[in-house]
């Protein structure tokens, strides 16, 4: 046997923070050192911070990277690691990852496939890696095989994994025997299903082991990354890193045996016929590593195999509804948690709660966020003074329901409530609004609801100025698809946690958590039908659509990209109690409203992407300012089942 200790590594880092990356890198390595640790794997970009966007592009970024590149490998001392860091060789930028062996940097390997979907701009400024080697720094770069004492090692960078070319096949096939892919990959939940499927197809596919690892909580401002850290072999996942984690940094670690990779590959003829050396293969440089290797021992290597040989471990799993809700709930924690801590300007949040659903999932996360903040660090802060809440009733609309709803749900989650009239200022207001347009009965309704809505969007940002706040903006994906937000009004703040959940979707994780965790006063939040109580006896729904409706139109246009009329058909199948007349006349309200709505969208606050479908016209969903949909509605108006 060759025994061989593998750590993955999960790391919370900060574009930027050359210090605090490496003091974190730097307790990871310590900690895998101490554990007996041969290879040490961590994330992507580690060193720099991930997503440096355009900040790659100043000359101090790969330079300070490389310096804090060579003093992190000073703290590598009979171990290899894998540290990620942007690297300029001819004038090009390359995503990069160094291996490190006792304190010396052997190589870089260069990332090949550079994402240009979704979210992800990378081809902005990242060069793609086409092959071969060349130097950086006074070391090899490029296609690369480390042959370290314990065994060969390579490794490919997040997304090169995703491939069906992944560059790892010519690496094996030049010898490599254990691939590491560090990695930035954002959460969506049960992603981290996905990634163990693929990983443990990859590590069979090419007979190796695989060691995967993840940056870990908020980027820059808006993507969540969950950890986590698998290691597999052809035959079974030999370890997990937990996901979602609130420390700052987490390590796993699995032992596997080298030998029985030899055996694989010998005994496998297609993996042989594969491995026959080729023109890609040629062009992979093998890197040779001094140094001795203690194999790590038997008892530490007899736990991570599976409980039987012959029958599949099948341990009992949680509810998939409820652990995709769990996991939901548990990302936009972290991801809230971080964007308060990593900005360093804010004391407190501050939330102005209507009694309704969007605002009640907003303080249950900043009450959350608030328990985790000085995690490690000392005695949990009070969530009366760091979360605060405000009731803004305008008597003429607001309800004693709303009321009494808004205040329990504070009261339980121990948080600051006050109430604060607007009635006198939206008098006020529609004076002023009846003197600009000539009358009051010249003033419009929309126009009536609005000036309310803008009167609480301007207390709450003077609130904020004043208690150095975190202004959460409450409004969620149903309403942002369809313009129903008051611009300078409920879309103003400092950050919109929940802009990236649709209505239904809200309404599901409330109804989860508040059975889940035993928080009563959510069931009076549930009771209220969704209303924004700018006009009497107003109800969402009736404004717009079910939000059932409605929602399903927006992942079948925005996210399938279907064109209306077969957005109609699915809902007619979908929703048969109503008639496809009914559903026509929704479906053609829904494409109006949301090709309206873009210039709405196009100033909404930094929002929390958690989700597939994102409408973040900065970074998810580039739809046009001014367009015309005339023919689609016109084929949806013609259109027949």
């Amino acid at each position: 046997m060759r025994l061989v200790k593998i750590g993955v590594g999960a790391v919370s880092i900060k574009v930027g923070d050359f210090a605090g990356n490496a003091a974190r890198l730097g307790e990871v390595i310590t900690e895998a050192r101490n554990q007996g640790v041969h290879l040490l794997v961590t994330p992507e970009l580690a060193i720099s911070g991930y997503s440096l966007k355009d900040r790659v592009w100043w000359p101090d970024i790969p330079r300070r990277s490389w310096e804090s590149l060579e003093e992190i490998a000073g703290l590598c001392d009979g171990i290899s690691v894998f540290l990620g860091l942007p690297v300029a060789i001819n004038s090009r930028l390359y995503n990069a990852v160094a291996f490190v062996h006792d304190r010396a940097v052997h190589g870089l390997i260069l990332k090949k496939y550079l994402p240009t979907y979704s979210i992800f701009y990378e081809g902005r400024n990242w060069s793609s890696w086409t092959g071969g080697v060349t130097e950086c720094h006074g070391v090899p770069a490029g296609d690369l095989v480390f042959d370290a004492p314990y065994g060969k090692v390579s490794a490919e960078i997040c997304e090169d994994l995703w491939s069906p070319l992944s560059p790892a096949h010519a690496r094996v096939q030049a010898g490599a025997e254990i691939v590491c892919n560090p990695s930035a990959s954002p959460f969506t939940p049960r992603k981290n299903e996905m990634r163990k499927r693929l990983i443990l197809n990859s590590a069979g596919g090419l007979a190796c082991v695989y060691a995967f690892t993840n940056v870990l909580g908020l980027d820059n401002s808006r993507l969540v990354f969950d950890g986590g850290g698998i290691i597999a072999t052809p035959e079974h996942i030999v370890t997990e890193g937990p996901i979602l984690s609130p420390d700052p940094w987490t390590l796993a670690t699995g032992v596997v045996d080298l030998g029985d990779i030899a055996r694989v590959r010998a005994e496998n003829s297609t993996w042989r016929q594969n491995a026959e050396p080729d023109e890609d293969g040629a062009r992979v440089r093998i890197i040779p590593v001094g140094g001795n290797y203690q194999p790590t021992p038997v008892e530490e290597y007899v736990p991570s195999l599976p409980e039987s040989f012959f029958f599949p471990e099948g341990k009992a799993s949680q509810n998939e509804a409820d652990a995709y809700l769990d996991e939901l709930f548990d990302a936009m924690i972290l991801g809230l948690r971080d964007y308060f801590v990593k900005s360093a300007v804010f004391e407190r949040f501050l939330i102005a709660l209507s009694g309704g659903r969007d605002s009640a999932l907003c303080l249950l996360l900043a009450a959350y966020a608030t328990k985790i903040m000085n995690l490690g660090k000392g005695s949990e802060p009070d969530p009366a003074d760091r979360v605060h809440t405000v009731y803004l009733p305008n008597e003429s609309y607001s309800s004693d329901a709303t009321r009494d709803a808004a205040q329990s749900l504070a009261q339980e989650l121990g948080v600051t409530f006050k109430v604060v009239s607007i009635a006198e200022e939206a008098k006020v207001a529609l004076a002023k609004a009846a003197e600009l347009i000539g009358g009051e009965d010249n003033v419009t309704p929309i126009a009536r609801q609005n000036l309310q809505a803008r009167i609480r969007g301007a207390m709450m940002l003077n609130w904020a100025n004043n208690a150095h706040g975190l202004l959460l903006v409450t409004s969620n994906l149903s309403e942002a698809a369809v313009g129903y937000t008051t611009t300078g009004g409920d879309n103003e703040g400092g950050y919109s946690p929940i802009a990236n959940l649709p209505k239904t979707l809200i309404s599901r994780l409330l109804d989860h958590i508040a059975e889940r965790d035993g928080i009563e006063s959510l069931k009076k939040v549930l009771a209220i039908p969704p209303s924004a109580e700018l006009a009497a006896d107003q109800r969402d729904e009736t404004d717009l659509m079910p939000y059932a409706i409605l929602d399903d139109l927006l992942y079948l246009f925005a996210q399938r990209r279907m064109a209306l009329a077969d957005c109609w058909r699915v809902v007619c199948h979908r929703h048969t109690d109503f008639t496809p007349d009914q559903l026509r006349a929704f479906t053609e309200k829904f494409g109006r409203l949301f090709a309206q709505s873009q210039w709405k969208r196009e100033q909404l606050p930094v929002a929390l992407k958690v989700l597939d479908l994102d409408l973040d016209p900065k970074t998810g969903f580039r739809f046009p300012v001014t367009q015309s949909i005339d023919d689609e509605l016109a084929e949806l108006a013609s259109a027949r089942l």
